[in-house]
């Protein structure tokens, strides 16, 4: 994966459901590092915590201490780039993916206290921004991602988009960008209880229609348990 994505919908439009399909995939290469930050409380990441870097982080000082963690790895990958003449971390390098997986991005960038929202939210734009040659990739989940919930200037750092289902056409322009609805990719069409369907933009053939693949809780746990079991046998930085 060599793209952020950004998830967004309607309430119980499967944006959790659609971020635990990326996520398992991702989890389950014992490379990946995995930073979980969860505005629901941790509810909907938890099956996750043996294996997210300290756990699933709820709320915003725990979150923000994990992107500033990240960020570091970052600088980590930066400087070893640096001192061997290469300009991109590949899996022969000894690195993993480092994935910053965020369900529920409005509770932190709309958190009422604008110091700490502010904090959250530096982090987050570098490695939104610096992310990709160092191997770290960004998921995010909210509802309709608009520049009052997330800031223009990150929204745009996020390459793919997936629209599931939203209540207007506005909406999901806001999501995949303006000017789709008027070209008949409009995810206002999806109808009430298709949960995970959605229109994914991930290339210059433009969206098409997909579906996130539902994992039960029991599944989502015995996942994390093999991906625990995977990382007790590998050694990647």
């Amino acid at each position: 994966m060599s793209v952020h994505v950004l998830i967004g919908g309607a309430p119980e439009s499967g944006k959790s459901v659609a971020l635990q399909t990326l996520t398992a995939g991702l989890m389950l290469d014992p490379a990946t590092q995995g930073l979980m930050i969860d505005g629901k409380h941790g509810v909907e990441l938890a099956a996750w915590e043996k294996v997210a870097h300290g756990g699933v982080r709820s709320d915003i000082d725990t979150a923000t201490e994990g992107l500033e963690w990240a960020r570091n790895r970052m600088d980590e990958r930066y400087a070893y780039l640096s001192s061997t003449g290469t300009r991109k971390i590949t899996r022969g390098m000894g690195f993993g993916l480092l994935a910053v997986v965020i369900d529920e991005l409005s509770a932190f960038t709309l958190y009422p206290d604008k110091k700490k929202r502010e904090a959250f939210l530096v982090p987050l734009h570098d490695l939104g921004a610096r992310g990709r040659a160092a191997a770290v990739r960004v998921l995010a989940a909210t509802q309709k991602p608009g520049s009052d919930v997330v800031p223009t200037y990150i929204r745009d750092l996020f390459d793919v988009r997936w629209a599931l289902r939203c209540t207007t056409k506005d909406a999901s322009d806001t999501v995949l960008g303006s000017g789709w609805a008027a070209r008949g990719i409009d995810a206002s069409t999806i109808p009430l209880g298709a949960a995970g369907v959605g229109y994914l933009l991930a290339g210059a053939s433009g969206p098409v229609r997909h579906k996130a693949f539902h994992l039960s809780d029991e599944q989502l746990s015995d996942l994390a348990a093999y991906a625990a079991d995977l990382r007790a046998t590998t050694n990647w930085r």
